[in-house]
């Protein structure tokens, strides 16, 4: 990496950069070119915050930040935009994050709690890009029975530290549980905590995934401070599964069920339908949800 930015820089190709944020755009450019990991990055910040340690992640954080993310997460509903009940009383969650679980838990246990009657369950992740790996075990645990399940560990290298996440069967109200079918839909942007979520409950075949291959994003990043202005995001952990022993760095998780990301949701909810149906005993129903079953067959 350190040559490629060299030889970019003998070369002149820096001084086409007419603001801050074009140069780090240019620097990412190059240093992943040299080695692709998707979470490494430069940064553009003006009057960028001095390095501080790693915290743990039972650690606090300061509380402007706190306040600010908190601010950001109430204005986008902690990135749970929409809980709605499809016919046959299936459940379509669209998440489009994972937010700091110790700010954002509360909208977590609300929405799963509201889809927690649901026949089957259908999960959109294709516009999450990640965040908080202690709020995917949360989301999670709704998924999950009455025993904790040892879903992933993260290993962080500088400190040789692992930190463990598992289910809680204690977490608050009404839980969907281990039995009933959930579909994941993914993308090609689907990515870090969005496919740790994905990879861990497909490894435990709790989950089937429909949709697109995900993004390929498994180590979790530390900011540091390059210049007063540009911040460097490098990753310093890996994520490891227990069942595979690995992680989806590079190769993205597979969907169970391929097709493309704008006909998942299509797919699914089909897939769904034809595995509540023989539950429905009302006449009148069961024929309009074939009806429903035979158009979502035939738009795909």
């Amino acid at each position: 990496m350190a040559a490629a930015v060299r030889d970019h820089l003998l070369k002149g190709d820096y001084e086409k950069a007419a603001t801050g944020a074009e140069f780090a755009g240019l620097l990412t450019t190059h240093i992943q070119a040299a080695h692709p990991d998707k979470h490494l990055s430069i940064r553009y910040a003006l009057n960028a915050p001095p390095d501080r340690p790693r915290p743990s992640l039972n650690q606090g954080m300061p509380a402007e930040m706190r306040q600010r993310i908190t601010d950001m997460g109430q204005y986008l509903n902690f990135a749970f935009e929409k809980v709605e009940r499809l016919p046959g009383n299936i459940m379509y969650l669209k998440l489009n994050g994972f937010f700091e679980a110790d700010i954002g838990k509360a909208a977590a246990t609300a929405a799963m709690n509201l889809a927690a009657n649901g026949n089957a369950m259908i999960i959109d992740l294709r516009e999450n890009r990640g965040g908080d790996p202690r709020m995917v075990a949360h989301v999670a645990s709704y998924l999950l029975g009455d025993h904790k399940v040892h879903l992933s560990d993260i290993y962080f290298r500088a400190e040789n530290e692992t930190n463990s996440f598992w289910s809680d069967p204690a977490v608050p109200g009404a839980r969907f549980g281990a039995d009933k079918p959930v579909y994941v839909l993914t993308s090609g942007e689907t990515f870090s905590a969005a496919e740790d979520f994905t990879y861990n409950l497909q490894a435990i075949k709790r989950i089937t995934v429909v949709g697109e291959t995900t993004g390929g994003g498994a180590h979790p990043v530390q900011p540091f401070r390059i210049d007063p202005n540009l911040v460097a995001m490098i990753p310093v952990g890996r994520s490891i599964n227990l069942i595979t022993k690995g992680d989806w760095e590079g190769s993205g998780v597979k969907p169970d069920v391929a097709v493309a990301a704008d006909k998942a949701m299509t797919k699914a909810n089909a897939l769904a339908l034809r595995q509540v149906l023989p539950k429905i005993s009302n006449p009148r129903e069961r024929t309009m949800l074939e009806k429903k079953l035979a158009e979502l067959e035939t738009a795909l």
